[in-house]
């Protein structure tokens, strides 16, 4: 009799602590996005004071700083696009995101171009007499998509310029900011922008937050699988959807700089390595891959193998991209980086699968 009860435990516990191995991947997961949108905030919250500074003293010096500290803040919130897709905090109605990373830019709906010195809502001055958060929030997106009036290309653009060099990003000048037309409105601009970057990220962070009452726990109340979905959600259409079409395939088809990503910065190359890094993060750190389900698997190896392998192609890519959208040595290593962003994709659904956790992609 006692050996069928102890033969018999297994069968009765198992499934008790696999569930508690699943609830310690969720709580992995829900850790790692506020650590991620912590950061991220830290560095907005540093960008912001950089700003202040340029629009305080213009001056090579302090311009410097504020491109290299808008790199810094970029490279964090590149860590974070993996926590979108299912309708969490960033996306869901009233979101930030579109506020936060919206592109591609019409140049001219903000600040002077070539050919047209008198464009955009800076020189606007009879129609825009007082620029503020709530006027700028409320023009983003409004009467077109690419009528882009906040967040981190809005930022870009002003500290960068239109880029018109081969060799290197935009030009502009500091004296933008000193004695040019309207130097006085878009050093408001500007420091409109940093605050509300820094509020919206701050929202993300606190509904992220432990302890709380908030979207996180929420998220952990989930039922399993809904929790893994959505967590191989982020990552699958982040990789094989939003990376590979919107940010790659679209300027490898068109071969048009205004499709890159960061063009203002040439930094296009940098953002598709970070969002990689965040999905890679969401698969390993979450442990996903050693939940019992997957472990030891064949497509537990084929998804590590890969990230290996896509890690050390993504490093190849020629820079800047927009001029590798436009030679034939880039345009190999871009094509094959998106098919193994497909195939990723594809092999974190049958991951989800054997989670009972399908993504439908």
């Amino acid at each position: 009799m006692a050996r069928i009860v102890f033969l018999a435990l297994p069968l009765i516990f198992a499934p008790h602590a696999n569930a508690q191995i699943v609830k310690d991947t969720v709580k992995l997961y829900t850790n790692h996005v506020h650590t991620t949108y912590a950061e991220n905030l830290h560095r907005a919250e540093l960008l912001n004071l950089a700003l202040k500074n340029f629009t305080t003293n213009p001056s090579v010096m302090t311009h410097s700083v504020a491109k290299e500290a808008w790199k810094f803040a970029r490279e964090s919130y590149g860590l974070t696009e993996a926590f979108r897709f299912y309708n969490g905090p960033i996306d869901q109605d009233g979101g930030p995101e579109g506020r936060l990373n919206g592109w591609p830019l019409d140049e001219g709906y903000i600040d002077y171009v070539s050919g047209n010195l008198n464009a955009g809502i800076i020189n606007n001055i009879a129609q825009y007499p007082v620029i503020d958060s709530a006027l700028l929030e409320s023009l983003n997106e409004l009467d077109g998509e690419k009528n882009i009036s906040t967040g981190y290309h809005a930022i870009e653009f002003l500290l960068w310029g239109q880029d018109f060099f081969e060799a290197g990003p935009g030009q502009r000048s500091y004296t933008d900011y000193l004695d040019a037309p309207n130097a006085e409105r878009r050093k408001t601009y500007l420091n409109v922008l940093a605050d509300t970057l820094v509020n919206d990220v701050k929202t993300l962070e606190v509904a992220w937050q432990p302890d709380q009452t908030n979207y996180r726990s929420d998220f952990e109340l989930l039922k399993d699988e809904e929790a893994l979905k959505k967590i191989l959600t982020g990552a699958i259409f982040l990789g094989g959807d939003e990376l590979s079409g919107e940010r790659m395939y679209v300027a490898y088809d068109t071969q048009g700089q205004e499709d890159e990503q960061s063009c203002f910065s040439d930094m296009t190359h940098m953002d598709i390595r970070w969002n990689f890094e965040g999905m890679k993060k969401v698969i390993l750190e979450t442990q996903v891959l050693e939940l019992p389900m997957v472990k030891g698997t064949k497509i537990s190896q084929a998804v590590k193998d890969r990230l290996i392998s896509l890690e050390n192609l993504l490093a190849t890519i020629p820079t800047p991209f927009d001029q590798a959208i436009n030679n034939e040595a880039g345009r190999a290593i871009i094509l094959s980086s998106i098919d193994e962003l497909e195939l990723l994709s594809k092999d974190m659904v049958e991951v989800s699968i054997l989670l009972n956790a399908k993504v439908d992609y």
